[in-house]
């Protein structure tokens, strides 16, 4: 190549990388400041209980003056209803409390985050009010998970969190390192807090538990990661009453590693005494009956067949009285949240027969998605939705607009207050197709035969909703018609990896242009050594020439 050429090759080159390099360092400049960095608390120490001795927190180890709950001793968090006692603070040992003359209920959205770890920006439990200002913040444990609104209060809720221990505190479990889990009970006005139940479990990755679903005032069901199992837990003696594990369905050749097999991230307690269990690494939600154990005829996904699920998150019941039977889940590998309905195959009519079948009747996803965790559809028909990667929550309406949303890093969980425990309020996309008609006026439909994406509604009628079976994806714009297709092709895992472990500024988009950025560098390197005089190629060629000669 003669000297012209090589310049503009590296003229070209040195573009390419300017630009790559130039958009990564524009994400971070303007990136949005996570809500540990500004609210976050300086002290480096957990502030949180210390567990027990025998691997699960003793009475007399819990907080004192820990006011309990419903069940034991009877007593309550003082949440009446009326919000905070006169007199008591807005903050208190560091958090950020609500106050209720500024704050009603229904406007408040609170959400577990789990934190990063290379940047070791800290977990919170933090409530959003509607113009997206920090109502609530406590950053006591290093990792936040489920949490829930307490029936019958208004600012109460409870919400599972670790904190990561070592060395003597371990020595029960025999470990050097290990895990201690907390489900705790909170008012938000008063900061006034207790534990309910708190367990040792002997590792921390694979060892935090995800999901504690409430089943009565003394018992909760635990979907316990550790033990592959779904526990129901006397919170006042400490005593596992019941247990289904999952080596009694699922044969070993399946799911994920040792030590990581089933990652069994929630359970679900249905009014018909049910348990709804996401198998995440099995692509499965299953249906466990106390009696029976699994019934197969009810259960959602498949073996290898990632079309339905792929390592699904945070499944959520619709009960046929609100439309269903029907589950909105985060499709988390997929980049996408669903709607499954289970109909009859044959009318398409909505069934609890056990010769239903799932069909997806609703789905949505967008540009900025990554890595979704959690769908809990509200009782105006939207969807709250956590995108984990994308570090945001996302009020999601029917035809797929985006009503609100607020940035926070590295969510898990999300509740809307006074929308009742995983938003028990919602309606099935079905119903609410029922009520509002579809975007192209062909009414309910079954979910069989219909294009896979849908834009959002531009029809001018903002009540209606997408044919079932389509996954409503809003064009907007130039970006939308890049980064969707991109992230489709990228593999997903590999890509919430890294994410996983970047810094809280990173995004999909900041991967995207490093890897073109190493991708040129490299180019250009094996260009230059092909031009020098140390050209491998060439060097082989005239080896082999010598090693010819006579």
């Amino acid at each position: 190549m003669d000297g012209p050429s090589k310049r503009t090759a590296r003229a070209l080159f040195t573009v390419v990388l300017v630009l790559a390099a130039g958009a990564v360092a524009s994400s971070y400049a303007t990136a949005e400041p996570n809500v540990a960095q500004t609210y976050g608390s300086l002290d480096a120490t957990d502030g949180s209980a210390s567990p027990g001795q025998t691997g699960v927190a003793a009475p007399s180890d819990r907080p004192d003056g820990a006011i309990s709950a419903a069940g034991g001793d009877g007593a309550r968090l003082t949440d009446t209803g009326d919000g905070r006692p006169d007199g008591a603070a807005s903050e208190t040992d560091g958090r950020v409390l609500v106050d209720p003359a500024e704050h009603d209920p229904e406007n408040l959205t609170v959400v577990g985050t789990q934190g990063f770890y290379a940047s070791d920006e800290r977990a919170e439990l933090v409530a959003f009010d509607r113009s997206g200002d920090v109502a609530y913040y406590d950053d006591s444990y290093r990792v936040y998970f489920d949490v829930d609104p307490v029936e019958g209060t208004d600012y109460t809720v409870e919400y599972l969190a670790s904190k990561h221990l070592d060395g003597e505190a371990c020595a029960n479990v025999s470990t050097e390192r290990c895990t201690y889990n907390v489900f705790n009970r909170v008012n938000l006005t008063t900061g006034e807090e207790r534990e309910v139940y708190g367990e040792v479990t002997p590792r921390i990755y694979s060892a935090r538990w995800h999901d504690i679903d409430r089943i009565n005032d003394t018992h909760v069901a635990v979907a316990d990661i550790l033990r592959d199992s779904v526990r129901v837990v006397n919170t006042t003696t400490d005593e596992t009453v019941w247990e289904w594990n999952a080596t009694s369905h699922f044969p070993s050749e399946v799911g994920g590693a040792d030590g990581d097999w089933t990652h069994i991230n929630d359970v679900e307690v249905l009014d018909d005494g049910r348990f709804m269990v996401s198998v995440r690494n099995m692509d499965r939600v299953v249906f466990v009956d106390p009696g029976e154990g699994v019934d197969a005829d009810w259960t959602l996904g498949a073996e290898d067949d990632y079309d339905i699920l792929y390592e699904q998150h945070n499944p959520d019941y619709i009960p046929p009285e609100q439309g269903g039977p029907a589950i909105t889940v985060a499709d988390s590998e997929n980049g996408r949240v669903l709607e499954y309905q289970r109909v009859d195959p044959d009318t398409g009519n909505t069934t609890t027969a056990a010769d239903g079948e799932w069909r997806r009747s609703w789905g949505w996803r967008d540009s900025r998605i990554q890595w979704p965790r959690d769908a809990d559809r509200l009782p105006s028909g939207n969807t709250l939705v956590v995108d984990t990667h994308g570090d945001r929550i996302a009020e999601v309406a029917p035809d797929g607009a985006v009503n609100w949303s607020v940035t926070v890093g590295m969510p898990y969980d999300v509740e809307r207050l006074a929308t009742g425990d995983e938003s028990a309020g919602g309606s099935s996309m079905r119903s609410i197709r029922a009520t509002r008609g579809t975007t192209d006026g062909s009414g309910s439909r079954s979910g069989v035969g219909v294009p896979l994406f849908q834009p959002a509604n531009d029809a001018g009628d903002a009540g209606a909703v997408p044919p079932a079976g389509r996954i409503t994806h809003p064009d907007r714009g130039p970006a939308e018609a890049v980064w969707a297709p991109l992230k489709r092709l990228a593999p997903s895992i590999v890509v919430n990896g890294l994410l996983y472990a970047a810094p809280s500024w990173v995004r999909f988009t900041d991967l995207a242009f490093g890897a073109l950025a190493l991708l040129t560098a490299l180019s250009w390197a094996s260009v230059e050594l092909h031009w020098s005089a140390y050209a491998p190629v060439r060097r082989a060629r005239s080896i082999l020439r010598g090693l010819r000669s006579p």
